[in-house]
């Protein structure tokens, strides 16, 4: 690609990161596609921080900050780092200073002449991206400290495992339970149900063992005392909880969990697991409900520094809250 269409692209995207770090900071929460900007509820005209203009329109969005107005859309996943020629041409059109050496027809013939040989490559979607680069997504743009040691909300391993694994453990024990609930009601339950109660309870109990899997990977202890905030080792006793809760039985969850997962040859695993001497059915629910305390705190924590630390963007108050700070310009 040539220098100068190289030195263009690159000083659009560090601008377009800027305005998203920005927006980030002034309470806009940032989309996971461009689906989710389009349908994000924020004024289409209005002020961020600093009193600098915004204006929200389609795909993307314009700023006109102190380095000039930038435009940009978002990908189809919500990349930042995406471009297209006529972008590219205003842009270098409003920094003469920096890109006078370039004109719109010499751009012109140089974008296409970089889509021809493949260093430029369209998305198939709205945007071109550079070559065998890694995209750039909006919701890894986080203006984070370097001293902040609370990862973003979408890149903590803790709420990953929060999200992906135990919320689908919680839905299952909670469908199990509402059946349990009726059997134990009306004494009886329909073929469906009886169906439907043995998949809940073998879910609900492989996805918990896939939770404390995750859990005993992260060493919880020790990245709640190394790894977050100061506040967040308030949190160690309640992991502790569950490390004594989980030893009791964690090899037969663990067997069980496999019988679920992966196909058996044999239920040896699951007649073990519900033995009638080894009472583990009331073990697995105080074991819930310990690791579901242990997730309501540290999520109120990641709440709590989060509008503490200029994140509002993460949190769920904050992007409630984000019309004080997003100002609304008639």
């Amino acid at each position: 690609m040539d220098t100068n269409l190289s030195r263009v692209i690159t000083n659009y995207q560090i601008c377009v990161r800027k305005a998203v770090e920005l927006m980030q900071r002034s309470g806009i929460p940032l989309p996971s596609t461009s689906l989710d900007w389009i349908d994000t509820d924020i004024p289409n005209h209005g002020k961020l921080k600093g009193d600098i203009p915004y204006y929200k329109h389609g795909h993307g969005c314009t700023v006109y900050s102190s380095d000039g107005k930038i435009d940009f859309d978002f990908g189809e996943d919500g990349e930042i780092d995406g471009f297209d020629l006529w972008r590219l041409s205003n842009f270098a059109k409003l920094r003469p200073s920096e890109h006078g050496h370039i004109n719109e027809k010499l751009m012109e013939k140089l974008f296409a002449e970089s889509v021809k040989n493949g260093s430029i490559i369209h998305s198939g979607y709205l945007l071109y991206y550079i070559a065998n680069t890694n995209r750039v997504y909006a919701i890894e743009a986080l203006n984070i400290s370097p001293s902040d040691k609370l990862p973003s909300s979408n890149q903590d391993p803790v709420l990953t495992l929060y999200t992906h694994y135990f919320l689908a453990a919680d839905l299952m024990r909670n469908n199990y339970l509402a059946l349990d609930k009726k059997w134990l009601k009306k004494n009886r339950l329909s073929q469906g149900e009886q169906i439907k109660i043995g998949v809940y309870l073998s879910s609900w109990l492989g996805f918990l063992a896939v939770t404390c899997e995750g859990f005993n990977k992260l060493n919880m202890r020790l990245l709640l005392q190394n790894n977050r905030p100061p506040n967040f080792q308030k949190l160690i006793s309640a992991s502790d909880d569950i490390g004594k809760t989980l030893k009791l039985h964690t090899d037969a969850l663990r067997k069980f969990r496999n019988t679920v997962f992966h196909l058996r040859d044999n239920i040896e695993a699951v007649n073990h697991f519900f033995a009638h001497d080894a009472d583990r059915l009331p073990w697995a629910i105080e074991l819930h409900s310990t690791i579901e305390k242990f997730f309501s705190k540290y999520r109120v924590q990641c709440e709590v520094h989060y509008l503490t630390n200029d994140r509002q963007s993460e949190s769920q108050l904050g992007r409630m809250k984000s019309e004080p700070v997003i100002k609304k310009v008639n």
